[in-house]
């Protein structure tokens, strides 16, 4: 009898902990990873988020929450560097991802350019830096 009671009660702690989200609700400019090793400063937030990086050979991911009210993005970045690239992701407020974006030395440095429709919300930015070797900058705004 002791058995089924304690294999009851397990069932009923996993079902608990099965039905329960540990999800975490980001704030608006909220850095959720910072993994790079260079520089990354936000100059201005909000709703137009901007800044700038630097990295000497550095790699990384640096992503922080966005509040997009609108179903689209508007992103501008360009790097200079004579190694290494600079990867954007933006996700949605459902975490699908609407724009991916690299940009490498040696090629066209410079990115203008609207995300695919997604949900508005809090969106995901999400900087991958690649043994990045110089500097950058970056302007997001909601819609086209």
């Amino acid at each position: 009898m002791k058995m089924i009671k304690a294999l009851k009660v397990s069932a009923l702690v996993l079902l608990i902990l099965g039905t329960t989200s540990c999800s975490k609700e980001y704030d608006n400019g909220e850095v959720i990873e910072n993994s790079y090793t260079g520089n990354v400063n936000v100059t201005s937030g909000g709703s137009d988020p901007a800044g700038d990086f630097t990295g000497n050979g550095d790699s990384g991911t640096y992503s922080f929450a966005w509040q997009c009210n609108q179903n689209k993005a508007s992103l501008n970045f360009d790097i200079t560097t004579p190694t290494g690239s600079c990867q954007f992701i933006l996700e949605d407020a459902d975490g699908t991802e609407v724009l991916n974006k690299t940009r490498s030395a040696g090629g066209n440095d410079s990115y203008s350019g609207v995300s695919s429709a997604g949900t508005p919300g809090i969106w995901t930015v999400k900087m991958i830096l690649t043994d990045f070797n110089g500097d950058g900058s970056y302007s997001l705004h909601p819609g086209d």
